[in-house]
């Protein structure tokens, strides 16, 4: 992650790093000012004469501007360069994300990926990113200091340095417990964020089976815990600054009875007090900060491993190989997978041949779907062997539409487009196919109407039919189905499957519950599975005859 902050910004950090040391510089250096000026007024009130005063007024105004404007370029090259870092570093971990096998994703709560997009990384950028350079400039300006009050005093000076070493022992303290708590923030929050979408997602269920009150209960649950996380955090932090501030204002007291001495002496001037007061203010507060600093810094280590370990996927996708194109025959050969310790799919033999149109058909639960994901190269971890023309590949270059359609919040024509562009009458002619035709019609702005949040204005078969048109868009030789028009009334849904079956040169593999016999006579071949088997295969009337498994599900209705 360091390149990020480093190599990709190496303009806007250099000049970042400048300007903070002339900021810092020039800050500590008010102090050498303020002992110039006042012993000018010393000398003015001595030997009554105001030019002197005069001269320092314009040298400390130019000062004033010059180090105002310092500050000013300061704080926007530092915006500048956070902005670029953070988006760099949110664009690593997305595609970090999309790296990872959609097996893989199903495994994981998607609301731990939000957490760490959105809050870890601004817990990143202020508790990590801000605070190193709050560290670079409380490291430097201390230094600057102890530089000038060993030209001012050195016993002053040596006074202050041993002081600072008081602070060194603090973080030691506190610094486990923080981490462990920002642990625990971060696991609080994906709790949170969990309970939120869960809520949001069921607003349906909740709503028909009233039930809010309690979901409102258990959401307050949820948030007192993350933020119970926050305030313990807090409270720790809430110490540290106490026993900083304690020390940090008992030094100072002790140093400016001690100058108070010298100046009795004669050995520093009015000037040079007030100088030496405020130094030692840059010395001893910032050493007593930087306990609170290191140990914030420390305490993000959760987070930082966190998003090193899903950048380091970016690019780094088990399967490199590309999906291989269906140009003659697809075959599956002893095809055989498990969830955890529970068989799915049982040695599975089949040919598919480039062109032709198939139905997959049984009862839930007999493995129709799973063999689906496993042919598009969603899971893995499978056992036997799948050849694409020939040649063993890990998924075949398909287009798959399944029960659970997801449209993104943007208009339909992006949706069914998928940001690519196509010409007006490709995207028509899909239109046609997939039966959205009457429904862009009836729209005020046509395609370019906004689907709202996973198409929420859309029915459920509207948007199925959205999903069917991007499918057939983007034209993939192969076409797989899985239930894809369960949501469509039986009229529309044979029109879109029979347009699906009058494709040519598109291969079509469909899992469907829908035995009509007018559209399953269509299918050049139908597949019958039965507890991860596929136990019979061939034409409508063949099936039919043989009096097996398909017969009884045909008869019964049941697919």
């Amino acid at each position: 992650m360091r390149k990020y902050i480093f190599y990709k910004n190496k303009v806007c950090l250099t000049l970042l790093v400048t300007l903070q040391t002339l900021r810092t510089a020039g800050t500590v250096g008010v102090a050498v000012l303020i002992n110039y000026l006042i012993d000018a007024v010393s000398k003015a009130i001595q030997y009554k004469q105001t030019w002197m005063l005069g001269k320092c007024a314009v040298v400390c105004c130019i000062y004033a501007l010059l180090l105002g404007l310092i500050i000013l370029l300061g704080e926007k090259v530092a915006a500048i360069t956070f902005k670029r870092t953070l988006l760099n570093i949110r664009s690593a971990a997305l595609d970090g994300i999309l790296s990872i096998d959609v097996a893989e994703m199903q495994k994981t709560n998607s609301a731990e990926y939000v957490t760490l997009l959105n809050q870890s990384i601004s817990v990143y950028e202020e508790s990590y990113l801000k605070n190193l350079l709050s560290i670079y400039d409380s490291i430097l300006g201390m230094l600057i200091a102890v530089g000038l009050l060993l030209y001012i005093n050195p016993i002053v000076a040596v006074i202050s340095i041993i002081a600072m070493a008081v602070p060194g022992f603090i973080p030691k303290l506190f610094s486990g417990k923080m981490g462990s708590q920002q642990g625990k923030i971060i696991q609080d929050t994906t709790a949170y964020t969990a309970k939120v979408k869960d809520i949001l997602t069921g607003y349906e269920v909740i709503k028909a089976y009233r039930i809010s009150d309690l979901m409102s209960k258990k959401h307050t649950e949820s948030a007192s815990e993350m933020e119970q996380s926050k305030v313990a955090l807090a409270n720790t932090t809430a110490w540290l600054y106490g026993f900083a501030n304690m020390a940090s204002i008992s030094v100072q007291f002790l140093i400016m009875t001690l100058c108070g001495i010298f100046a009795v002496r004669g050995l520093v001037t009015i000037g040079s007090i007030v100088a030496v007061t405020q130094l030692t203010g840059q010395v001893i507060s910032p050493a007593f900060q930087l306990s609170t600093k290191f140990s914030q810094l420390k305490s993000t280590e959760p987070i930082r491993n966190q998003i090193d370990s899903i950048i380091s996927l970016s690019g780094a996708s088990n399967d490199t190989e590309e999906p291989k194109e269906l140009k003659q025959v697809l075959s599956l050969d002893n095809i055989s997978f498990s969830y955890g310790d529970s068989p799915v799919l049982r040695q599975v033999q089949a040919q598919i041949d480039h062109g032709k149109k198939y139905a997959i058909v049984g009862k839930s639960g007999s493995g129709k779907s799973t063999l689906l994901k496993i042919i598009a190269g969603y899971y893995k971890d499978y056992s036997g062997t799948i050849l694409i023309d020939g040649e063993p590949a890990r998924s075949c270059s398909q287009s798959l539409i399944s029960q659970n359609i997801f449209l993104f919040d943007d208009t339909i024509k992006n949706n069914i487009t998928l940001y690519r562009n196509y010409s007006d009458d490709s995207i028509n002619k899909v239109i046609h196919m997939a039966g959205l035709s009457e429904l862009i019609s009836r729209l005020e702005n046509g395609l370019d109407t906004e689907v709202e949040e996973n198409g929420a204005r859309f029915s459920g078969g509207e948007k199925q039919r959205i999903a069917i048109a991007r499918a057939l868009l983007h034209g993939k030789s192969l076409l797989m189905l899985d239930e894809a028009t369960s949501s469509l009334d039986n009229e529309r849904a044979q029109e879109i499957e029979e347009n699906i079956l009058g494709l040519k040169n598109i291969t079509c593999i469909s899992v469907t519950h829908k035995l009509y016999s007018n559209i399953l006579r269509m299918y050049d071949k139908i597949f019958v599975m039965d507890e991860g088997r596929i136990v019979e295969q061939g034409p409508f009337e063949e099936l039919i005859k043989n009096n097996g498994l398909f017969q009884k599900l045909y008869a019964t209705g049941i697919g």
